[in-house]
């Protein structure tokens, strides 16, 4: 409704490269444009309706954008704390099926490949930090890259297929799987709790 708003505003280092962060600012049409971007990437990766997509970062605007971006493309959000130990990230990566993973840094692309012979259905990892999105001996080929490098294959697909993340968004179900939060699992392994896209509605 109102595209030239601001919609975010978020930290970014200082011009001076010195001293405390600067603000950066977003309005909801580049926002939506940065999300549609992401969504028809993700869709370019082959990801399908409530398939889980597991996102392990801090606080950014990056996670917002991508959260975002898995539920307009029809998938469903699986989230994973930055602290979480490495075997715990093991567990919620393998248990939710995620086929890929938004990875903020190296800390948590290390995590996932520590793994990775123990998780078939991953096809991807995503990493925020596009210094951080480095390949490894070992890794299947496409199987690390930047959310930069997601974009730009959204952009493309976008050209291509300019309806496509609409169509996602188009279709979706009140009952259909948006969410699935783990518990901390203090009390034995973290338990997946499904929310729907119904749950996270509001009708003012």
């Amino acid at each position: 409704a109102t595209p030239e708003r601001e919609a975010y505003r978020y930290p970014i280092p200082p011009a001076s490269g010195e001293g405390p962060s600067d603000w950066g600012s977003m309005s909801w049409a580049e926002t939506a444009d940065r999300v549609y971007a992401i969504a028809a990437g993700l869709i370019d990766l082959g990801l399908g309706s409530e398939e889980r997509v597991a996102l392990a970062s801090s606080t950014r605007v990056e996670w917002i954008f991508a959260d975002l971006a898995v539920l307009c493309a029809g998938a469903a959000t699986t989230t994973i704390y930055p602290s979480t130990n490495d075997e715990e990230t093991a567990f919620i990566l393998s248990d939710s099926g995620s086929r890929v993973l938004i990875a903020e840094d190296a800390e948590q692309l290390r995590k996932a490949r520590a793994s990775r012979a123990d998780l078939p259905a991953l096809e991807h990892v995503v990493v925020i930090e596009e210094a951080d999105a480095v390949p490894a001996d070992g890794d299947p080929e496409g199987w690390v890259l930047s959310l930069a490098e997601l974009e730009r294959r959204g952009a493309k697909y976008l050209a291509k297929h300019p309806d496509s993340v609409r169509d996602r968004v188009r279709d979706l179900r009140s009952d259909q799987l948006a969410t699935l939060i783990y518990t901390s699992g203090t009390t034995g392994r973290p338990k997946g709790v499904r929310l729907p896209h119904d749950a996270w509605s509001y009708m003012g």
